[in-house]
């Protein structure tokens, strides 16, 4: 009974952390209209929101005109997998850690099935298959993650530790060019933000559902910084070689994007190759023994495999008409990223021999006699 306790609890962290700040955001933006309306709705539009930021369509219908928005926000799903990540952490120290994970996993199909029932409306449908599948894988994987990474001895393979090195490496600098972007032009993003007129709790509100899409624009700046770029919409897109001018979607944070990238832009690929070179080097002082060759290709394969799933589930429709396309092109993504991450990678694992205590046959005290 232990075991069910804890990951029913897990589970319940995992869904319902985001969405009381989702409902709680919701709710003040109605206090803050002064309606006589109920606020029920809101809290609709929280659970609707919710289940965007996992990645699951939700079709609105306005003044007549319907249109589906696909793209995920990233932010309420990094909560449910940090969550998973802990609960499969916690499942390990438990008599029974496969019932433990059952526990949130089956917690988790249970309210991502409620809220796609509070966040079905008149006005909003989201996918019902999708609204529980989606957020139950995410929290089956990142359990089996976390229950992983607790047991002593449970090391991933050298490629796969390299590849995931380089993308984080990846999107820590992805993180630092969007955080100088957003630093550098703060001024067309404050001018943005105050020309849609929201009013101060309606600031309020904006300003925190763009805190939600950051991991989301994470993504896309890591996507510029390997090569292919971003779509804005149906006409714009900006990438390290090019940039398509056109109407910007109406979100202040994109005030800050280089729709007309410098001359030096491409000088930014050395990012995802300095990342593979670094991580393979990383790799082997930690004691990897795997061959170069073999090791660069699966790290490069890995890195590309993740970004390119990010980039596919940060890519989709957020709004009618031109807003039908945005996001990067997943394919492209991947494949740009396994080359510039693989590559480098099989150089530093090439030029760094492995640490001596990792070799065959070796111990600490081997030396001249």
């Amino acid at each position: 009974m232990g075991a069910v306790v804890v990951g029913a609890v897990d589970g319940l962290l995992g869904v319902a952390l985001p969405f009381a700040v989702l409902a709680a955001l919701g709710v003040l933006a109605w206090a803050g209209l002064g309606r006589a309306e109920a606020w029920t709705p809101s809290v609709s539009a929280a659970a609707d929101a919710w289940l965007i930021g996992h990645g699951v369509d939700v079709r609105f219908t306005a003044g007549g005109a319907a249109f589906t928005v696909s793209a995920a926000a990233l932010g309420p799903a990094l909560v449910t997998a940090l969550a998973a990540v802990r609960g499969g952490r916690r499942a390990v120290a438990t008599d029974a850690p496969a019932l433990a994970w059952a526990a949130q996993v089956i917690v988790t199909a249970v309210l991502a099935a409620v809220l796609v029932g509070v966040g079905t409306s008149a006005a909003a449908a989201p996918s019902a298959w999708q609204g529980v599948l989606v957020p139950v894988a995410l929290v089956a994987v990142a359990g089996l993650v976390g229950a992983r990474s607790a047991r002593p001895g449970a090391a991933l393979p050298d490629g796969v530790r390299t590849g995931l090195g380089a993308l984080l490496l990846v999107l820590a600098a992805a993180a630092v060019a969007l955080a100088v972007l957003l630093l550098g032009r703060f001024a067309d993003v404050v001018a943005l933000q105050e020309s849609l007129d929201a009013g101060p709790v309606g600031g309020f509100v904006l300003t925190c559902a763009q805190l939600l899409a950051v991991p989301a624009l994470v993504v896309w700046a890591a996507a510029w910084l390997v090569g292919p770029g971003v779509a804005l919409g149906v006409g714009s897109a900006t990438s390290p070689f090019v940039g398509q001018a056109g109407p910007l979607p109406a979100l202040p944070v994109l005030g800050a994007v280089p729709v007309d990238p410098p001359a030096w832009a491409a000088a930014v690929l050395l990012v995802p190759v300095l990342a593979g070179f670094a991580a393979a080097v990383l790799a082997r002082r930690s004691g990897a023994t795997t061959r170069a060759l073999p090791l660069g290709l699966l790290a490069g394969a890995v890195a590309g495999v993740a970004l390119g799933l990010l980039s596919a589930a940060t890519a989709g429709a957020v709004g009618p008409g031109r807003l039908a396309a945005v996001g990067p092109d997943a394919l492209l993504v991947a494949a740009a990223t396994a080359v510039l991450v693989g590559l480098p990678a099989v150089l530093g694992a090439a030029v760094v021999a492995p640490a001596r205590s990792a070799l065959p046959g070796s111990s600490e005290d081997d030396g001249p006699q």
